[in-house]
């Protein structure tokens, strides 16, 4: 195994990530031979029509055993289970690596698991869609995306290598960064957005009861705040389960900034107001300058 081609992965859990990193690695000739994992025939079969893998099993220990790389792309709360049945039937040198949106539980797990010879590296890549399945998958998806690696205090240096070496190879800006500052992260920047945007259309679907046209009225600003409320809610609801502790602490520090503006208003502040809204705006812009406007509507199934 080379940073330049690896010559068996296993992907378990074909869907939109799965498939994607598939489609990326097939594309870029990245693999000798991409394996599909799963428990549907019809979807494995779809995902070798659709060029995301080269052959399926339903069977984990035939799909991971001549496995170089295993990659595990499941909902997060599957996640630990078939990361202990790669290690369990991994052969010596494999690498293990996840795209699990969360990182502090699944890497505390996963080190735990880990036979020896058997090498785990925690993974994020933050591209995705509302979109679910290996139908909605394509090789570009993490394109001049962020891909979080998070390696822990026994991260193998070689396996670390390989994978940031895999993360670029498909297109990927990588990050190296520790868990619990990646969990912190993206409660902010991915998951409190999702539970705004369902909070924001139920609002919605509420009033429109009583103002009937309020849907009518409803322009682009709207459907792209709201976009993320489309996304799977049982993925969702792993993912949030997940990070429940920073998602409350990011939910509080939204509410306090909200509650700014709201006492502005209120007490007919237009200039308190004004440098509310301007501050705002400066912190969007400064995001947009460093590339910020990536896609972040991340899947892991």
């Amino acid at each position: 195994m080379n940073l330049r081609k690896i010559d068996c992965v296993a992907i378990i859990g074909v869907g939109l990530i799965g498939g994607s990193f598939g489609m990326a690695l097939r594309k870029r000739g990245l693999a000798g031979r991409v394996i599909g994992v799963g428990r549907n025939p019809d979807r494995l079969r779809k995902a070798v029509e659709l060029g995301a893998v080269d052959e399926w099993t339903t069977d984990v220990e035939a799909g991971v055993e001549d496995a170089d790389l295993i990659y595990v792309s499941t909902p997060v709360s599957l996640e630990t289970q078939f990361i202990q049945l790669s290690a369990d039937f991994a052969k010596e040198g494999c690498i293990i690596t996840d795209a699990g949106s969360t990182k502090a539980l699944i890497c505390e797990e996963a080190d735990r698991l880990m036979h020896d010879g058997i090498r785990f590296v925690g993974g994020h890549p933050m591209a995705g869609s509302e979109a679910t399945g290996v139908e909605a998958a394509t090789a570009d998806l993490f394109v001049s995306a962020a891909y979080v690696l998070t390696p822990t205090a026994s991260t193998d240096e070689e396996a670390l290598a390989i994978m940031k070496g895999v993360a670029e190879g498909i297109g990927s800006r990588v990050i190296i960064m520790d868990a619990k500052t990646h969990d912190r992260s993206v409660a902010v920047i991915s998951h409190l957005p999702h539970l705004i945007a369902v909070a924001l259309v139920s609002l919605a679907r509420e009033r429109s009861t009583t103002d009937q046209e309020l849907f009518e009225l409803a322009a682009g600003s709207f459907r792209d705040i709201t976009r993320v409320a489309g996304s799977s809610p049982v993925i969702w609801r792993d993912i949030c389960l997940s990070n429940i502790e920073e998602i409350c602490r990011a939910a509080e520090g939204f509410q306090r900034h909200l509650a700014e503006g709201l006492r502005a208003l209120e007490s007919n502040d237009a200039e308190g107001f004004t440098s509310w809204f301007e501050a705002g705006n400066e912190a969007r812009n400064s995001l947009s300058r460093l590339g910020s406007d990536d896609e972040i509507v991340d899947s892991s199934s």
